[in-house]
């Protein structure tokens, strides 16, 4: 039966002063090129960040004067006694868009708007994909 054992590589050569110093020197640049680019990636999180918190303040100031018209529109349907319950499916729609959008939950009460909710739905769920 023939011998299972191989031959074994001999042991690397010792590097010497010049290629220590290459080795070195190329292993600080991959370092540097690391560290550049952790700070690239850190500043463009940062700016989607605040783009996106731009975004979110802008849609709670939209929703919070929306909720305001439809606060007028109640008063005005209570002064002229007409459209009372047309203006207070108004301010409900109004007021479910606000909480949502103060809290990230839907009241349990308001009514998912049709349209915009399975959209609402598709960017919630591409946004959790792109978090992980």
């Amino acid at each position: 039966m023939p011998s299972r054992h191989r031959p074994k590589a001999p042991p690397p050569r010792p590097l010497t002063d010049i290629e220590r110093f290459a080795q070195s020197v190329r292993e600080s640049e991959e370092a540097d090129r690391r560290a550049k680019q952790a700070r690239v990636d850190r500043k463009a999180e940062a700016e989607r960040r605040k783009l996106d918190a731009i975004e979110q303040a802008a849609r709670l100031k939209r929703a919070q004067e929306a909720h305001q018209r439809a606060v007028e529109l109640v008063k005005e349907a209570t002064r002229s006694g007409r459209g009372a319950a047309a203006a207070d499916l108004v301010w409900r729609e109004a007021k479910a868009d606000l909480i949502e959008l103060e809290t990230g939950h839907r009241p349990a009460w308001a009514s998912r708007p049709a349209e915009s909710s399975d959209a609402q739905v598709a960017d919630e769920s591409e946004a959790a994909a792109a978090d992980e």
